[in-house]
């Protein structure tokens, strides 16, 4: 998906793959000098807005499994400090307590319940205690009618645009695969919850996106 993907995400979203990214990251409790891990950061598409919140003195330290993808990102210039890294998101290898916040934007639809668990329990690791963190995943949403479109599109629409803009059409295929399959992030706020994270469901435009927020709790004294 690298080599075409800068182009069909564009045209194929209509923006809004742009919007909920912003809207996740206003969602964290960042300023400037926090240090967020950017989980499966794919093309580095929030790293503009992760800039913007923590300055120069902020570091953003970015893990994806794709050295395609990674090739992109690291065309990115931002004022922040970048720590990129080509790697497995469920063990990062990072410090505990090293983060002030994670971020995940357009991933978690991939991972498999077990990972979903596994990917939970990394977050809580690498946390800070009160350090946040933000998700957003298209998804499947609950109105009928709203369902069946939006269904329609992402399976057979997207794949034919990917075609015409010089894409992989199985490759985006799976897009529509790994969203029935996922359904909405439910099951991920609830993941956090088990690894002992607070975290709430939220919903994006009629719930063709969804995703959730949270932190990690203070021990007290």
């Amino acid at each position: 998906m690298a080599a075409s993907y800068d182009r069909v995400n564009v045209v194929t979203s209509f923006g809004f793959s742009r919007r909920w990214r912003r809207q996740a990251v206003s969602r964290l409790d960042i300023g400037a000098g926090s240090t967020v891990l950017d989980a499966m950061t794919g093309a580095g598409e929030g790293w503009p807005y992760l800039a913007d919140r923590i300055g120069n003195g902020g570091r953003i330290v970015a893990i994806d499994l794709s050295p395609g993808m990674l090739a992109l990102a690291r065309r990115r210039t931002v004022k922040s400090t970048l720590d990129v890294r080509l790697g497995d998101v469920l063990t990062t290898g990072l410090p505990d307590g090293s983060c002030d916040a994670v971020l995940s934007l357009f991933g978690i639809k991939t991972l498999s319940p077990a990972q979903r668990a596994a990917f939970a329990t990394e977050i809580a690791r690498v946390l800070r205690p009160g350090g946040c963190f933000s998700m957003v995943e298209v998804s499947v949403p609950g109105a009928p009618a709203l369902r069946i479109a939006y269904g329609f599109y992402l399976r057979r629409v997207i794949p034919v645009l990917g075609r015409l803009l010089l894409g992989d059409p199985a490759t985006y295929r799976m897009l529509g695969v790994y969203t029935d399959r996922f359904g909405d992030a439910r099951a991920m706020t609830g993941a956090m919850r088990v690894a002992g994270l607070e975290a709430e469901f939220v919903s994006y435009f009629f719930g063709c996106a969804t995703g959730l927020v949270g932190r990690k709790k203070v021990s007290g004294p």
